[in-house]
């Protein structure tokens, strides 16, 4: 008995272990340097801790990207500024990433100007802002990974956050919220936000599952690279409900509009320049460099 008891009890023990091995400081660091042989392809990125795989294809005459990927921890999925999350500065994107050892990152929701505007603003655990807006919808992350968006004002009266999410890692305050709950976005709510009605380049982030860590991250081209090309906020609530995600969320599009695997560039390819932004959303890995 005392033996099956021990036995037990290494393998908890084990077992936490190996999870922890995986486990990255809620905190302004970065994540563990990508290894060199785990970029398979130019598409691909795999290891103890991660994977991520890039595919295109081509919806309503706009190019679109995305970034299927699988972490091991909630932790791995995180969030850098420019400098810092209280100071209105940007940086270009490609920079933060390296400095934080993105393996995938995508541009965030302007933090600097939502901070500025009012927002309900969490950064990596730290709380910057509790002034969420009218009609603004907000992603919070909690720290199993899960996504929770919130229409605080929808139906006129605020909303308390504290009724339905636990702790919460990151906010992001762009919106609107385009898949929640496998519920596609109301046409009519969406008219109010961030140009819905026209055609622009579009970002946006996606849980396949709550309580499952899979994701996908998405960026498409706007008409300068594809004729006739570009989506509304429609558009890109169609597209990602085709995909039978559970939550996805419009993060900041336009000229904002990236995707980064390995520190390259992936949407856009004819336009060199990257904009400087204030914040990136991005995936690491947790394996310690050999």
């Amino acid at each position: 008995m005392k033996r099956t008891i021990l036995l037990l009890i290494c393998l908890l023990l084990c077992g936490s272990a190996a999870l922890a091995e995986y486990t990255l400081p809620i905190d302004l660091s970065g994540g563990k340097k990508p290894a060199e042989d785990a970029f398979l392809s130019d598409t691909l990125y795999e290891d103890e801790s991660i994977r991520v795989e890039i595919q295109t294809t081509v919806y309503k005459k706009t190019n679109c990207y995305l970034a299927y990927i699988h972490i091991k921890d909630p932790s791995q999925l995180r969030t850098a500024a420019a400098y810092a999350f209280d100071r209105d500065q940007t940086a270009p994107p490609d920079a933060i990433a390296k400095r934080v050892n993105a393996v995938l990152a995508i541009g965030g929701d302007y933090c600097s100007y939502q901070l500025q505007a009012g927002s309900y603003l969490i950064r990596q655990g730290q709380m910057y802002a509790n002034k969420p807006l009218r009609r603004r919808d907000v992603l919070l992350i909690d720290d199993q990974g899960d996504f929770i968006i919130i229409e605080p004002y929808k139906n006129g009266e605020p909303k308390e956050f504290s009724d339905d999410v636990g702790n919460i890692v990151n906010s992001f305050n762009f919106g609107p919220g385009l898949v929640i709950d496998g519920k596609r976005l109301d046409p009519e709510y969406a008219a109010d936000f961030n140009f819905a009605v026209e055609k622009h380049r579009r970002c946006a982030i996606c849980q396949v599952e709550k309580g499952k860590l899979d994701y996908i991250c998405i960026v498409t081209d706007g008409s300068k690279e594809c004729p006739d090309g570009g989506l509304t906020m429609q558009d890109l609530a169609d597209f990602v409900m085709s995909l039978g995600v559970q939550n996805a969320y419009n993060l900041d599009g336009g000229n904002s509009t990236v995707m980064l695997f390995g520190g390259e560039k992936v949407n856009a390819i004819g336009q060199g320049y990257l904009r400087p932004i204030s914040d990136i959303i991005y995936f690491a890995t947790a394996v310690p460099e050999k």
